[in-house]
């Protein structure tokens, strides 16, 4: 039984249980978040003004206000609520949700003292601790490629949606040349090779949602551009250190040989793995209206 909003805690973080009768391959995955807190803003954040850009592409496409119930289903460490927060105002009706409490103790660290902070609530994308046709915007921003049963945790989605209400995706663009690609498409080859899939147990794209929908208008935007100097090398270093979900899924002691051959292959493609490159970066949104 769902029984409303999130109940503040004794600690005051406003933070709710996970339901216990999630799927546990969900619930897995939390916990594998937990990991990467402490470097999720450093590999998946954005450089300074951006992510007041994407909150203010975001305001201007739901035209949103203060008074409207916002949900971000994987509100993470708040790249994405944390300015959007400020630029609402203290009256915003911000709520987030996600699996790993260490990423929302993020969140609540990184929120500046004069901005309020979101209702914050433990808990998964395919059971939401709230009442049908409460929000008038849901935000899922990378999340939904993570999620087995995502067709579930869309049906949530649209649960929650207020009428009149929208969904909203975003997501970063790389660009298929940029190194971090590169490599990490080689690195798939490689785990491929040795019998390992890496592919995303979840929807590979937001736009992927629009054939299991009703018929819904969509409206993409680009809402900000970005140029970073990177390194080969950063990239090599964010699989060794298993940053993101694809190493995860490589077990052990397999994972020292696909390292080392998509390096082998890094140092012959690049002559200088620490020269930076100038590389194109964008953020998207996509609003879906029903």
């Amino acid at each position: 039984r769902r029984s409303g909003l999130p109940a503040k805690s004794s600690k005051g973080n406003d933070t709710a249980p996970v339901n216990p009768d999630a799927d546990l391959s969900v619930l897995l995955s939390g916990i594998q978040f937990d990991r990467a807190a402490h470097n999720y803003d450093q590999t998946r954040g954005f450089p300074a003004g951006v992510g007041e850009q994407v909150a203010a592409a975001l305001v201007n496409l739901v035209g949103c206000s203060p008074a409207d119930r916002i949900l971000e289903i994987g509100i993470g460490t708040g790249r994405i609520a944390r300015p959007l927060a400020a630029l609402l105002g203290p009256n915003h009706r911000i709520t987030g949700v996600d699996l790993s409490r260490k990423m929302m103790d993020r969140l609540v660290a990184a929120t500046a003292p004069d901005v309020r902070r979101p209702q914050l609530a433990e808990a998964s994308a395919t059971f939401l601790p709230f009442p049908a046709e409460t929000f008038r915007a849901i935000l899922v921003v990378h999340v939904l490629h993570l999620v087995r049963d995502w067709q579930t945790a869309v049906a949530e989605a649209l649960r929650v949606r207020a009428p009149g209400g929208v969904l909203v995706g975003g997501w970063n663009d790389h660009p298929p040349e940029s190194s971090g690609e590169r490599i990490s498409q080689k690195f798939r080859e490689v785990a491929r090779a040795r019998g390992i899939s890496t592919e995303r147990q979840g929807l590979a794209h937001f736009r992927d949602v629009l054939a299991h929908l009703p018929p819904a208008r969509a409206d993409e935007i680009v809402a900000a551009e970005w140029t970073v100097d990177r390194a080969p090398r950063l990239a090599l270093q964010s699989i060794a250190e298993r940053h993101f979900s694809s190493a995860w899924l490589i077990p052990d002691d397999v994972f020292p040989a696909v390292l080392a051959d998509v390096e082998a292959w890094a140092a012959r493609e690049w002559r200088d793995l620490d020269q930076t490159i100038p590389e194109r970066r964008r953020f998207n949104w996509m609003k879906l209206e029903f």
